[in-house]
């Protein structure tokens, strides 16, 4: 019998993380940059016996130490009610 293995994708900053899990309780993160920032490369973990959310948050960080740091949001306009 086959083992399950769960594909999925998720969008950060412009790149896209695709997550896959198998059965057998091993995971991968691969990181697909835009095409002007380069090509996909798999997240090693570094520690044993990482976990998922551990490879998705390394995935990020990697993510955000190339894009630089984050924008603050702006804050909507108000917008005046006429009467």
């Amino acid at each position: 019998m086959p083992r399950l293995t769960v594909v999925s994708t998720r969008d950060y900053r412009q790149h896209v993380l695709h997550i896959e899990e198998r059965g057998n309780g091993t995971c991968s993160v691969v990181v697909h940059p835009p095409s002007r920032l380069g090509r996909p490369r798999q997240v090693t973990p570094v520690g044993e016996g990482a976990l998922l959310i551990d490879l998705v948050n390394q995935a990020k960080a990697e993510i955000d130490e190339v894009m630089g740091p984050k924008p603050v949001p702006r804050r909507p306009m108000l917008r005046r009610r006429t009467f």
